[in-house]
């Protein structure tokens, strides 16, 4: 008889109605060597802070992603719409420790099981939009600044100064129907969002 480890990667209380909209920065002229910047809205700053204490807690505390331990994708659905997605990858150095462990101790036969948030907000999408235009013309492996805001006066972004950028290379951008049925994003439409 097989046995069962479990690898439960860093949680906390996710509310979607914390996270209020998405902004795309790049510089006035984008050159070969640019770094983009795509800021996460938020209603308060003590959620945007424990919003990005999770990030790095993905990245083993780090604020430069090397290894593509968090996981951003910006996935179009429609016309109107497209969905960010942000989780953890199973790839990352603690969870392939943890799996050797297992095998070491239960035999090859263990069944890992990994846990984790997936989260995915959906968000306008049109030809006014500025995530259309940074889909333009960002450059598929520039370095991203992820960064933190609140929203003031209703709708005004104000960077959190004192929440550090999280530098990402590496992200997803891709419309739904070009998803594979081993991406995440795609078993996560079919089975979360019926799509």
């Amino acid at each position: 008889m097989s046995k069962s480890t479990m690898f439960i990667q860093p949680l906390f209380d996710y509310k979607p109605e914390e996270w209020l909209a998405m902004i795309y920065g790049w510089p006035p002229e984008v050159k070969p060597d640019s770094t983009f910047l795509i800021g996460f809205a938020f209603k308060t700053k003590e959620y945007a802070r424990e919003f990005f204490d999770l990030l790095r807690s993905y990245n083993q505390g780090e604020d430069v992603d090397t290894e593509d331990n968090i996981r951003f994708s910006l996935i179009t659905e429609n016309l109107q719409d497209y969905s960010v997605y942000i989780y953890p990858s199973t790839d990352r150095e603690n969870v392939k420790k943890f799996a050797d462990d297992s095998v070491k101790e239960f035999g090859e036969d263990v069944q890992l099981l990994i846990a984790n948030l997936t989260m995915c907000k959906p968000f306008p999408y049109g030809e006014g939009s500025t995530f259309k235009r940074f889909k333009d013309i960002y450059i598929e492996g520039n370095p991203i600044e992820l960064r933190a805001f609140v929203l003031k006066n209703g709708n005004v972004p104000e960077q959190i100064e004192d929440i550090k950028p999280i530098i990402k290379h590496k992200i997803k951008i891709k419309h739904r129907k070009l998803l594979t049925k081993d991406e995440l994003e795609y078993q996560h439409g079919k089975s979360i969002m019926g799509k």
